[in-house]
Protein backbone atom coordinates (compact mmCIF):
# COMPACT_ATOMS: atom_id res chain seq x y z
CA UNK A 1 0.00 0.00 0.00
CA UNK A 2 1.06 3.95 -0.41
CA UNK A 3 -0.12 6.84 1.84
CA UNK A 4 -1.63 7.90 -1.61
CA UNK A 5 -4.04 5.29 -3.10
CA UNK A 6 -3.61 6.68 -6.34
CA UNK A 7 0.20 5.50 -6.69
CA UNK A 8 -1.80 2.13 -6.08
CA UNK A 9 -3.95 2.25 -8.40
CA UNK A 10 -1.77 2.75 -11.19
CA UNK A 11 -0.41 -0.67 -10.13
CA UNK A 12 -3.36 -2.43 -10.37
CA UNK A 13 -4.07 -4.33 -13.71
CA UNK A 14 -5.76 -1.84 -16.38
CA UNK A 15 -8.66 -4.54 -16.63
CA UNK A 16 -9.19 -4.44 -12.84
CA UNK A 17 -9.39 -0.43 -13.28
CA UNK A 18 -11.99 -1.11 -15.88
CA UNK A 19 -14.11 -3.18 -13.80
CA UNK A 20 -14.11 -0.84 -10.98
CA UNK A 21 -14.94 2.10 -12.88
CA UNK A 22 -17.70 0.08 -14.75
CA UNK A 23 -18.84 -0.85 -10.89
CA UNK A 24 -18.84 2.58 -10.26
CA UNK A 25 -20.97 3.87 -13.15
CA UNK A 26 -23.85 1.40 -12.57
CA UNK A 27 -24.14 3.06 -9.22
CA UNK A 28 -23.12 0.25 -6.54
CA UNK A 29 -21.54 1.80 -3.27
CA UNK A 30 -19.42 0.47 -0.76
CA UNK A 31 -20.61 1.05 2.88
CA UNK A 32 -18.40 0.54 5.72
CA UNK A 33 -20.11 -0.29 9.39
CA UNK A 34 -19.95 -2.97 12.06
CA UNK A 35 -22.70 -5.11 13.92
CA UNK A 36 -25.25 -2.79 12.15
CA UNK A 37 -23.92 -4.72 8.99
CA UNK A 38 -23.40 -8.35 9.58
CA UNK A 39 -26.80 -9.54 9.31
CA UNK A 40 -26.69 -8.04 5.53
CA UNK A 41 -22.90 -9.67 5.07
CA UNK A 42 -24.08 -13.30 6.31
CA UNK A 43 -27.28 -13.31 4.10
CA UNK A 44 -25.23 -13.01 1.08
CA UNK A 45 -22.23 -14.76 2.02
CA UNK A 46 -24.29 -17.70 3.24
CA UNK A 47 -26.04 -18.00 -0.28
CA UNK A 48 -22.67 -17.81 -2.07
CA UNK A 49 -20.84 -20.24 0.34
CA UNK A 50 -24.12 -22.40 -0.66
CA UNK A 51 -23.87 -21.88 -4.43
CA UNK A 52 -20.15 -22.74 -4.15
CA UNK A 53 -20.89 -26.24 -3.02
CA UNK A 54 -19.48 -25.24 0.55
CA UNK A 55 -20.37 -25.71 4.43
CA UNK A 56 -20.32 -21.87 6.10
CA UNK A 57 -19.52 -20.78 9.55
CA UNK A 58 -21.83 -19.69 11.66
CA UNK A 59 -22.54 -16.36 12.04
CA UNK A 60 -21.64 -16.35 15.64
CA UNK A 61 -18.03 -16.60 14.61
CA UNK A 62 -18.21 -13.00 12.76
CA UNK A 63 -20.07 -11.37 15.72
CA UNK A 64 -17.34 -12.70 18.36
CA UNK A 65 -15.09 -11.20 15.69
CA UNK A 66 -16.31 -8.09 15.67
CA UNK A 67 -17.19 -8.19 19.46
CA UNK A 68 -13.70 -9.18 20.66
CA UNK A 69 -11.85 -7.11 17.82
CA UNK A 70 -13.82 -4.13 18.37
CA UNK A 71 -10.55 -2.00 16.97
CA UNK A 72 -9.45 -4.44 14.65
CA UNK A 73 -12.27 -5.57 12.52
CA UNK A 74 -15.10 -4.09 10.21
CA UNK A 75 -17.76 -5.09 7.76
CA UNK A 76 -17.73 -3.61 4.08
CA UNK A 77 -21.40 -3.88 2.27
CA UNK A 78 -21.79 -3.54 -1.80
CA UNK A 79 -24.93 -1.62 -2.33
CA UNK A 80 -27.16 -1.28 -5.14
CA UNK A 81 -29.46 1.44 -4.44
CA UNK A 82 -31.62 -0.38 -1.25
CA UNK A 83 -30.46 -3.69 -2.03
CA UNK A 84 -26.73 -5.59 -0.44
CA UNK A 85 -25.41 -7.36 -3.26
CA UNK A 86 -21.60 -8.28 -1.88
CA UNK A 87 -19.76 -8.06 1.21
CA UNK A 88 -16.53 -8.23 2.97
CA UNK A 89 -15.19 -9.17 6.69
CA UNK A 90 -11.94 -6.94 7.18
CA UNK A 91 -9.44 -7.69 9.83
CA UNK A 92 -6.25 -5.03 10.92
CA UNK A 93 -3.05 -6.61 12.42
CA UNK A 94 -0.31 -4.00 12.99
CA UNK A 95 0.28 -2.15 9.43
CA UNK A 96 -1.80 -4.83 7.78
CA UNK A 97 -4.75 -5.67 6.80
CA UNK A 98 -6.93 -8.47 4.99
CA UNK A 99 -10.25 -9.86 4.16
CA UNK A 100 -10.48 -13.73 5.06
CA UNK A 101 -14.01 -14.01 3.85
CA UNK A 102 -15.89 -11.98 1.00
CA UNK A 103 -18.71 -12.91 -1.65
CA UNK A 104 -21.59 -10.89 -4.11
CA UNK A 105 -24.31 -12.57 -5.34
CA UNK A 106 -24.12 -14.23 -8.43
CA UNK A 107 -26.47 -12.89 -10.80
CA UNK A 108 -24.92 -9.39 -9.70
CA UNK A 109 -21.42 -10.24 -10.64
CA UNK A 110 -21.61 -8.46 -14.33
CA UNK A 111 -21.31 -5.35 -12.09
CA UNK A 112 -18.41 -6.08 -10.80
CA UNK A 113 -19.05 -5.79 -7.28
CA UNK A 114 -15.90 -7.26 -5.88
CA UNK A 115 -13.78 -5.26 -7.64
CA UNK A 116 -15.49 -2.11 -6.24
CA UNK A 117 -14.91 -3.87 -2.56
CA UNK A 118 -11.16 -4.35 -3.02
CA UNK A 119 -10.28 -0.98 -4.21
CA UNK A 120 -12.49 1.03 -1.85
CA UNK A 121 -10.67 -1.55 1.01
CA UNK A 122 -7.63 -0.82 -0.57
CA UNK A 123 -7.93 3.17 -0.41
CA UNK A 124 -9.02 2.54 2.81
CA UNK A 125 -6.16 1.09 4.24
CA UNK A 126 -3.79 3.46 2.48
CA UNK A 127 -5.79 6.33 4.03
CA UNK A 128 -5.04 4.41 7.72
CA UNK A 129 -1.33 4.58 6.83
CA UNK A 130 -1.30 0.82 6.77
CA UNK A 131 1.97 -1.04 4.44
CA UNK A 132 0.06 -4.29 3.24
CA UNK A 133 -2.87 -5.52 1.89
CA UNK A 134 -2.79 -9.84 2.25
CA UNK A 135 -4.82 -10.92 -0.17
CA UNK A 136 -4.94 -14.55 0.98
CA UNK A 137 -3.71 -17.95 0.34
CA UNK A 138 -5.07 -19.30 -3.30
CA UNK A 139 -4.51 -22.08 -5.43
CA UNK A 140 -2.66 -20.98 -8.18
CA UNK A 141 -4.75 -20.66 -11.93
CA UNK A 142 -7.92 -21.31 -10.05
CA UNK A 143 -10.87 -18.30 -9.93
CA UNK A 144 -9.59 -16.71 -6.78
CA UNK A 145 -5.98 -16.63 -7.70
CA UNK A 146 -6.99 -15.69 -11.31
CA UNK A 147 -8.70 -12.86 -9.64
CA UNK A 148 -6.09 -11.64 -6.92
CA UNK A 149 -3.58 -11.25 -9.43
CA UNK A 150 -5.13 -8.33 -11.25
CA UNK A 151 -3.91 -6.65 -8.06
CA UNK A 152 -0.77 -8.54 -7.33
CA UNK A 153 1.77 -8.72 -10.38
CA UNK A 154 4.33 -10.95 -8.23
CA UNK A 155 2.77 -13.50 -6.22
CA UNK A 156 4.65 -14.79 -3.18
CA UNK A 157 4.83 -18.59 -3.44
CA UNK A 158 3.83 -20.47 0.03
CA UNK A 159 3.75 -23.97 0.83
CA UNK A 160 2.18 -26.16 2.98
CA UNK A 161 3.21 -28.30 5.64
CA UNK A 162 0.88 -31.67 7.45
CA UNK A 163 1.06 -33.21 10.42
CA UNK A 164 -0.23 -36.59 10.27
CA UNK A 165 -1.79 -37.62 13.32
CA UNK A 166 -2.01 -41.55 13.62
CA UNK A 167 -2.98 -41.59 10.01
CA UNK A 168 -1.22 -42.86 7.06
CA UNK A 169 -1.84 -40.75 4.07
CA UNK A 170 -3.28 -37.33 3.58
CA UNK A 171 -7.02 -37.19 3.30
CA UNK A 172 -8.54 -36.58 -0.13
CA UNK A 173 -9.16 -32.88 0.08
CA UNK A 174 -8.92 -32.96 -3.85
CA UNK A 175 -12.24 -30.72 -5.66
CA UNK A 176 -11.05 -32.34 -8.61
CA UNK A 177 -11.70 -35.99 -7.02
CA UNK A 178 -15.00 -37.72 -7.36
CA UNK A 179 -15.85 -38.08 -3.94
CA UNK A 180 -15.25 -33.99 -3.21
CA UNK A 181 -16.85 -33.24 -6.37
CA UNK A 182 -19.96 -35.50 -5.61
CA UNK A 183 -20.37 -33.52 -2.22
CA UNK A 184 -19.47 -30.07 -3.46
CA UNK A 185 -22.79 -30.99 -6.26
CA UNK A 186 -24.84 -32.72 -3.22
CA UNK A 187 -24.25 -29.34 -1.18
CA UNK A 188 -25.51 -26.65 -3.82
CA UNK A 189 -28.39 -28.61 -4.30
CA UNK A 190 -29.49 -27.96 -0.62
CA UNK A 191 -32.11 -25.60 0.41
CA UNK A 192 -30.23 -22.72 2.43
CA UNK A 193 -31.69 -23.10 6.14
CA UNK A 194 -30.48 -26.74 5.78
CA UNK A 195 -26.95 -25.63 4.45
CA UNK A 196 -26.74 -22.97 7.32
CA UNK A 197 -28.23 -25.76 9.76
CA UNK A 198 -25.85 -28.30 8.79
CA UNK A 199 -22.78 -26.03 7.66
CA UNK A 200 -21.37 -25.04 11.03
CA UNK A 201 -21.71 -28.33 12.44
CA UNK A 202 -19.68 -29.44 9.76
CA UNK A 203 -16.84 -26.79 8.57
CA UNK A 204 -15.50 -27.45 11.82
CA UNK A 205 -13.92 -30.49 11.51
CA UNK A 206 -12.79 -29.48 7.75
CA UNK A 207 -8.44 -28.53 7.99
Amino acid sequence: LNPDPEKVWKRIDSKARNQVRKAQKSGLEIIFGREENLDQFYSVFSVNMRDLGTPVWTKELFKNILTYFPDKSEIALVRLKDKVIGGGLILYFKDMLTVPSASSLGSYLSLCPNNLLYWEIIQRGCLKGLKKFDLGRSTRNSGTFNFKSQWVKEPTQLYWQYHLNEIKELPELNPESSKFNLGIKLWRKLPLSWANFLGPKIVRSLP
